[in-house]
């Protein structure tokens, strides 16, 4: 199965799964979806003042306020200190 085909298919699962008429089988195969999908790591980060340096995980909280964000690469150091982040 494909990538795409397993999002395509786990979205078709959750979607009755939250309608409550998944069999068990589909509410197994949803997991096993989600299992086999939670095996592949994303690196990523959001740069939200635009330095380079992604942001920490308090940057949700602001992207969620401002839509300010951009997603990008991690192949840059992550930032240990907020202090000196600009305020938005």
């Amino acid at each position: 199965m494909g990538l795409g085909e397993a999002i395509e298919r786990l979205n078709i699962l959750h979607s009755k799964k939250g309608r409550g008429i998944a069999s068990s089988q589909e509410r197994a195969e949803h997991a096993l979806i989600l299992q086999a999908l939670n095996q592949t790591k994303l690196d990523m980060g959001f740069d939200c003042n635009l330095d380079g340096i992604p942001d920490s995980i308090q940057i949700f909280a602001e992207s969620a306020k401002t839509s300010c964000c951009r997603i990008l690469s991690t192949k840059s150091p992550r930032r240990k200190n907020n202090s000196s982040r600009r305020s938005l």
